[in-house]
């Protein structure tokens, strides 16, 4: 192969990345999907530029395979972009995302969503870093000075990529685990490591701290999200690797504490709560194997940061309890107001919700709202309606983009 069917190759790759088409609806999200396709044509230029230098050199042996990885590269990186460009996961769920981050005072984060093979996070230029690792800088200054401006330019517009397993963009349940790679940038943007020398020194603190901080934001659905996700599509690593026993035994403490530790959530909430327990346990029980080490120590974490975490909501936001207890006292005034008042008012309970499930009506619901509206054990077992969760958060985005512009109005 010669370093003229490289460039070819290159210009077929952009190509198709330019004809990539995102069939979106909302603006932020398709801007978004576009900038990370400019991304990539950055990335492909760099590839460029690496082929340009080498191009300079004289053909050697040891040229072979530098050539080889070159083209190799481009393929992978069109491989890697259609990911984005062919991801199955409602759009709807970048709202639910974007819901994330702007109650907790992060709402413009730079992020993708992409089809992948777990549940993980990284960044388009961590991808670029690694690509080019084993590619050694070609000997011309101005290419390697060239190969370092782009590189500054992707790192300046880099992008979060929350990577959900493939299997799992039709189920709603899943959705919520998307939350927790998100959060990681909230987790070193805010330097909330800091808690972590109140903690014990487990190599999985990060992942048990960033899971009681989000389930004290987004509820009992955030704590069932792991367990279902493991009772569908069980996972080596649980086995072997105290990760995932320690999220299972986490999300046990919150729903523990959550039932015995507030009196006030309704009656027929915290029945639900209590059988999203009985399903999480269910699962504990079959994944445990070092329960007597991971048990303990998960549970010196819950107790070491549940207030302080809770507390760091409370400035910015609602815990979901108080939203949960905020909406019940809401809905039962809403009830006495006069007919006229009645038909325009925006509360929505879980009572609400399972009323509008039962008749195939989508609802406009708070999303921490709504997903919590399905922890009962019927639900966890059968599943949800994946178009009813889906046009219900595409009616909680219109009727709160149609209230901005109310406001602004007034």
């Amino acid at each position: 192969m010669s370093i003229g069917a490289v460039f070819a190759s290159y210009d077929r790759i952009a190509q198709h990345l330019e004809e990539a088409e995102f069939k979106i609806a909302y603006s932020r999200t398709l801007e978004r999907l576009n900038n990370a396709r400019e991304l990539y044509v950055k990335w492909l230029d760099l590839y460029k530029e690496y082929a340009k230098g080498y191009s300079q050199e004289l053909l050697k042996l040891t040229s072979i395979p530098v050539i080889r990885m070159l083209s190799f590269n481009g393929v992978v990186l069109e491989e890697r972009f259609s990911r984005i460009r062919d991801s199955k996961i409602p759009s709807e769920v970048y709202l639910l995302i974007d819901d994330m981050f702007s109650n907790l005072d992060h709402p413009y984060v730079n992020f993708i969503i992409v089809q992948g093979d777990l549940f993980e996070k990284s960044s388009i230029y961590d991808e670029v870093k690694k690509a080019t690792t084993s590619l050694s800088s070609p000997g011309a200054e101005q290419t390697r000075s060239a190969i370092d401006v782009i590189k500054t330019t992707i790192r300046t517009g880099d992008m979060l990529l929350l990577n959900y397993e493939r299997s799992q963009y039709d189920n709603p349940f899943s959705w919520p685990l998307l939350l927790h790679e998100g959060f990681h940038h909230i987790y070193h943007d805010e330097q909330l490591d800091r808690l972590e020398k109140e903690c014990p020194d487990v190599p999985w603190v990060q992942e048990a701290l960033i899971d009681v901080y989000l389930m004290h934001f987004f509820g009992p659905a955030y704590a069932a999200s792991t367990a279902i996700y493991l009772m569908r599509f069980p996972h080596i690593d649980a086995l072997s690797y105290p990760h995932f026993i320690a999220r299972l035994f986490s999300s046990l403490l919150y729903l523990t504490n959550l039932v015995d530790g507030n009196a006030k959530l309704p009656v027929g909430f915290k029945e639900h709560v209590t059988q999203t327990f009985k399903y999480v346990e269910k699962v504990w029980d079959q994944y445990r194997r070092q329960e007597g080490v991971v048990q303990k120590e998960v549970e010196d974490i819950y107790n070491a940061v549940e207030d302080n975490l809770r507390k760091t909501i409370s400035s910015k936001t609602s815990t979901f309890s108080d939203l949960l207890l905020k909406s019940q006292d809401d809905r039962l005034k809403a009830f006495k107001m006069p007919d006229e008042e009645y038909v325009a008012r925006e509360v929505m309970s879980v009572e609400d919700v399972l009323e509008f499930y039962g008749k195939g009506i989508p609802i406009a619901a708070n999303p921490r709202i709504l997903f919590n509206s399905f922890i009962a054990s019927r639900f966890l077992v059968q599943g949800i309606n994946l178009n009813f969760v889906r046009e219900s958060l595409k009616k909680w985005y219109m009727k709160k983009i149609w209230s901005e512009v109310v406001a602004g109005l007034k």
